[in-house]
């Protein structure tokens, strides 16, 4: 999701996520998030799919650690996510 937000990827992920702020006309207070939409599943199955999972993962992840570099992004995720064990 960080190269996604930043537009690393190649153009053929353009399409693949949407921000909040593409979803509603009006302002919202999910929009200055900067969080991506997710789909509503019903399924296990959906709860597995790549459209659901990453962008619930990015809004776990505090908004000071998405913006910072790269490689210090990774390391602080990786950190945060073994001091839970």
């Amino acid at each position: 999701m960080y190269k996604y937000n930043a537009n690393i990827l190649p153009s053929s992920f353009d399409n693949f996520f949407s921000k909040l702020y593409n979803m509603h006309d009006h302002g919202t207070r999910q929009q200055v998030s900067g969080n991506f939409h997710h789909k509503r599943v019903r399924t296990d199955y959906g709860k597995k799919m790549l459209q659901y999972v990453r962008p619930v993962a990015w809004g776990c992840i505090s908004n000071n650690i998405k913006m910072l570099p790269l490689h210090m992004f990774s390391n602080q995720v990786k950190l945060r996510m073994l001091a839970g064990y």
